[in-house]
């Protein structure tokens, strides 16, 4: 069994990895032409809506964690009735959330010019086309929700590779479009219209496939959920519910701040970093994604020994993923930006300590990704059901505060020290007390250590690339190089006897093993 969740763990990583490289191609692509032809102004307002519409997707109350997590015990079992009972419940429950989020959207587009920090006759655009270019996201927004459930049951049952490939494909196809639009039209609509398709088309091609390999979702479409089953779920949804509310308000409203306090261009700006996060994030998800259910199959029948040499081995990951990443964003981010990317007039990024700001804030996510995949699996949502509620309230209003002092560094500063020093205490506790059973002080002292030590690399790299004094492409490519080598080399003579690096290896070699095996045999 345990080998049955490595392969699979492994399968789905390298093959999002393959597609995810081919489509970031494509996002970077899009987003260049899309900066060159309409400018900072309109990226801006494409990062807020962003937001507005991450805010209204509270009306999610994170029924897509609870309903996975349900989930898991049955697949398991082979339990079709039960499966399609959640999966029927789930449908009819997503139907009304749609119907929630496009009235809560409607309310918005009143209030919209307030929320940009400029007089709306100095934009490139009307308040009407303001208007209407929102109703376009939040189309986008209510479609996903008609088609999107069916996505829960590939990624429970361990087949998120399926996922990504139908994503990846219909994205690269779609966001080529975009680019040949824009070039020909210069029309923020015609890269709106696109961007609803490809929602459309990705949901609707993963539906199909969800009905295919599942066809007894069909054969028990009017299976309901015992009262005892909904009870479970919605005492699962409740906690899940505040922590929705916390991650949105952490994630989805600092573009709404800066758009508000400090302006839609300097939103524009922050959204080119977020732009770049949420690349690499694309990488790392498929890693810890392709293990989420994974996890919550080995929650399900492991012992508490068993979880935590797990959970040691995939922290281990996250952590040497986290320093790297800090490395990699604090030194290549604006040479990335300036000399790479976007390449055009006007300011496109932010000075230093910005920069490191939010390198910090990207890393932290990074660091929690492993005890928050242990806690959903074992369900321990509910244990710390009060944490969102402190970390968003401390965080915002640390973050208006602090850019009335220091504006965007202040905003991404408060945001992140409420995740530091509030979020990554309790969930800690949470997880070592209530799902391994062990006491928690240790690894949180090394959870700080392995973040001040992730701060010192980044800048120190970085002031040793100022050194060189190169500019343009040259500049990018030394930092690149300078990036990849020193954080990996020391990483590996600090964890030389540490036996979860040993792991790894022995997991790299047997697995270069098999693919040099089946290109061997495939040549005979």
């Amino acid at each position: 069994m345990a080998n049955s969740r490595l392969n699979k763990s492994i399968k789905n990583t390298i093959i999002g990895i393959i597609f995810t490289m081919l489509n970031l191609i494509f996002q970077f692509s899009v987003k260049s032409v899309f900066i060159k032809l309409l400018g900072e102004t309109y990226n801006g307002v494409n990062g807020l809506f962003s937001s507005i519409l991450q805010v209204l997707n509270l009306a999610e109350l994170g029924f897509a964690s609870a309903v996975a997590y349900s989930l898991y015990k049955p697949l398991n079992e082979g339990n079709e009735r039960e499966v399609a009972a959640y999966m029927n419940y789930f449908a009819r429950v997503y139907r009304v959330i749609a119907l929630v989020v496009a009235l809560a959207g409607a309310l918005c587009i009143p209030i919209l010019q307030f929320l940009i920090n400029e007089d709306i006759a100095e934009l490139p655009f009307t308040l009407n086309q303001l208007r209407l270019y929102f109703v376009f996201y939040l189309a986008n927004t209510v479609f996903s929700y008609l088609l999107a459930y069916k996505r829960t049951i590939i990624s429970a049952d361990q087949k998120m590779y399926i996922i990504s490939i139908s994503d990846n494909i219909a994205n690269i196809l779609l966001n080529a479009l975009q680019i040949i639009l824009l070039l020909i039209t210069h029309n923020y609509f015609a890269f709106l219209a696109v961007m609803v398709a490809k929602t459309i088309i990705n949901n609707l091609v993963v539906h199909l496939i969800a009905n295919k390999k599942y066809p007894y979702l069909f054969t028990y479409k009017k299976e309901s959920l015992l009262p005892e089953q909904k009870k479970a779920l919605y005492g699962n949804i409740n906690a899940l519910m505040l922590h929705k509310v916390g991650s949105v308000i952490i994630f989805g409203t600092i573009s709404i701040v800066i758009s508000a306090f400090v302006g839609a261009e300097e939103n524009g700006i922050y959204s080119n970093y977020v732009q770049i996060i949420n690349g690499v994030n694309l990488f790392i998800n498929i890693v810890f994604n392709s293990i989420v259910a994974s996890v919550g199959d080995l929650c399900v029948r492991a012992s508490d020994e068993d979880k935590t040499r797990v959970f040691k081995r995939i922290d281990f990951l996250g952590k040497w993923l986290s320093v790297f990443c800090m490395t990699c964003y604090i030194n290549m981010f604006n040479s990335f930006i300036n000399s790479v990317w976007i390449r055009s007039d006007g300011v496109h990024s932010f000075e230093f300590a910005i920069v490191v700001a939010i390198a910090v804030s990207a890393c932290t996510t990074y660091m929690r990704k492993t005890v928050l995949i242990f806690r959903d699996a074992m369900g321990l949502f509910k244990k710390d059901w009060y944490k969102p509620l402190i970390e968003s309230a401390v965080g915002i209003a640390l973050a208006i505060g602090l850019n009335f002092v220091a504006g965007v560094f202040g905003i991404v500063v408060g945001y992140t020290i409420a995740a530091v020093f509030i979020a990554v205490p309790i969930e800690t506790y949470v997880l070592f007390k209530f799902g391994l059973h062990r006491k928690c002080l240790r690894y949180l002292i090394w959870q700080y250590v392995a973040l001040a030590f992730a701060i010192a690399l980044g800048i120190g790299v970085y002031y040793v690339c100022e050194l060189f004094k190169l500019n343009g492409i040259i500049d990018f490519v030394v930092r690149t190089l300078i990036s990849l080598i020193v954080p990996n080399i020391i990483l590996l003579l600090v964890n030389i006897k540490n036996e979860n690096l040993r792991y790894y290896i022995n997991l790299l070699k047997n697995l270069t093993s098999k693919i040099s095996n089946r290109f061997r045999g495939s040549k005979k």
